[in-house]
């Protein structure tokens, strides 16, 4: 078994947590970080992954500038607020 020696700061945590009645002691605080890191990780990786996707998809199908979102933008919200306007007879 691996004996971990906390600092004070991670002592007081500990028991910050362990006093709301939450966790029974150390070892419980101990795997609930643990747990939580793992999900952090796991998230990253799939942070990661996605970043991966988005950069093959777009050295596949060709990259947007943002100038041609932004026309692409202003052209939609101005037809929506044309359409507004002919319901509400502005």
């Amino acid at each position: 078994m691996t004996v971990v020696r906390l600092t004070e700061e991670q002592e007081a945590i500990a028991q910050s947590a362990m006093a709301t009645g939450r966790y029974n002691g150390p070892q419980e605080v101990i795997d609930a970080a643990l747990k939580l890191l793992k999900t952090r990780e796991e998230q990253r990786e799939a942070f990661l992954r996605s970043l991966d996707d988005a950069r093959r998809e777009g050295e596949e199908q060709g990259y947007v500038e943002i100038d041609e979102v932004a026309v692409e933008l202003d052209a939609i919200i101005a037809e929506a607020e044309g359409k507004l306007d002919a319901r509400s007879g502005h």
